[in-house]
């Protein structure tokens, strides 16, 4: 304790030079705080987007071979008890809601010209468009398909309507109130057709030219099956996901989702792996700046080591007390840098955040830092400060008491 008194009180004396030193490390960890809390809140709109786009928390399927091949073939995995497992994970404190999915492969035409379409199907009440260019406010009982460019979304009871993409529609010529003839292969080769009238145009980046959308009541009629495929699970927060994955009866197969956003684990893997480049660059930048300040702030209190060592001081003493000026160095310079993030992070966000726009939609993405960013910047910050005080504690103590004096 007396040395921790000790160095507390050397860094005091030399206020003006300490912080000199230290703003390099107040300004990079400041920083740091700022883009982990940027980069953590886009990484959660974006994990909470592909849920909420057609994913969900939790896909619920009769058999796993669903999931290899059966998203556009329903005939084949049929989930026995599809109402009672629906109504006992619709029980759970953390479902937000549980509703069937179904989705075929279509040949649509109007007129001379086709385009093949993966159809999905929904209950026309978990199905959501936003408006175009608004911000994107996604509810989290129902799946955002996408901006609404024209049209109505499908309404309850309203049967053979689609909703089809805004590239699709400029292929086929195509507008709200016309009725594409969808044609599509039964079990056995059988060919099925009907007409379905678009009822709505969506944009959705990357998915306007191959997705279409339909209710599910006209899906199972039209496919001729009997129940659903698979249960689709929204949550009201990914936490539930592990409780509501033990309530699952058994002899289900299903997938949460980390398996199925896998675009969203790799981008969060690779961006997490930069982060902790960057932190390590400015972490070397300061161990060379404080190994040079300490280094010679050493050799201006050569004295100071002489009289110590003289009073009978000893050796492993002195080095502690220089190791611990280090340590509480980081700890000063880490924890104004961690409260100067926290402080822009908090203005940013009383302004509104961060505008960003998809050209279909708007976002507000806000700077939220959360506690991991104390830790994860204050220890590496004191354990650097440390090491870098080590070598030059160590040129303290080479010279003799006689010599420290003389040198002084």
């Amino acid at each position: 304790m007396r040395n921790v008194m000790l160095a507390a009180r050397n860094l005091l004396r030399h206020k003006r030079k300490t912080f000199a030193v230290l703003s390099s490390l107040v300004i990079g960890l400041a920083g740091m705080v700022v883009f982990q809390g940027f980069l953590g809140e886009t990484m959660r709109g974006f994990r909470d987007s592909m849920i909420l786009s057609g994913l969900g928390h939790l896909e619920v399927a009769g058999r796993e071979g669903y999931f290899e091949d059966g998203e556009y073939d329903p005939y084949g995995y049929a989930l026995e008890g599809s109402e009672a497992i629906s109504a006992r994970l619709g029980s759970e404190p953390g479902v937000a809601a549980v509703f069937p999915q179904a989705g075929f492969i279509a040949v649509a035409g109007l007129g001379e010209v086709s385009t093949t379409l993966l159809v999905r199907a929904y209950p026309a009440n978990r199905m959501h468009l936003s408006p175009l260019k608004a911000e994107a406010k996604a509810p989290i009982d129902r799946f955002t398909l996408g901006a609404l460019v024209a049209g109505t979304p499908i309404r309850d009871g309203e049967r053979d309507r689609l909703v089809l993409g805004e590239a699709s529609a400029r292929i086929l010529g195509a507008k709200v109130g016309d009725a594409l003839t969808m044609m599509t292969v039964l079990p056995g080769g059988r060919l099925a057709g009907r007409d379905f009238t678009v009822c709505a145009i969506f944009a959705a980046a990357g998915g306007d030219k191959t997705f279409a959308y339909t209710d599910y009541a006209s899906a199972a009629d039209f496919l001729g099956i009997a129940g659903p495929p698979v249960l689709d699970v929204l949550l009201k927060d990914v936490s539930y996901t592990g409780e509501v994955e033990r309530s699952l009866p058994e002899g289900v197969a299903y997938r949460g989702w980390k398996d199925l956003a896998t675009l969203y684990v790799q981008v969060n893997s690779m961006l997490n792996g930069f982060l902790s480049f960057i932190r390590s660059v400015i972490l070397l930048v300061t161990l060379f700046i404080l190994a040079n300040a300490t280094n010679r702030n050493v050799l201006e209190r050569m004295r100071e080591w002489g009289t110590l060592r003289a009073m009978g001081t000893r050796r492993r003493d002195i080095l502690l007390i220089v190791v611990l000026e280090g340590c509480l160095q980081g700890l000063a310079g880490a924890s104004l840098g961690i409260v100067l993030g926290f402080a822009v992070a908090g203005l940013i966000d009383v302004a509104g955040g961060l505008g960003y726009s998809s050209g279909i939609q708007s976002y507000s993405i806000m700077v939220r830092p959360g506690l991991d960013s104390v830790w994860l910047n204050l220890v590496p910050a004191i354990l650097v400060a440390g090491l870098a005080s080590i070598l030059p504690g160590i040129r303290a103590l080479r010279p003799t008491p006689a010599e420290c004096l003389r040198q002084a």
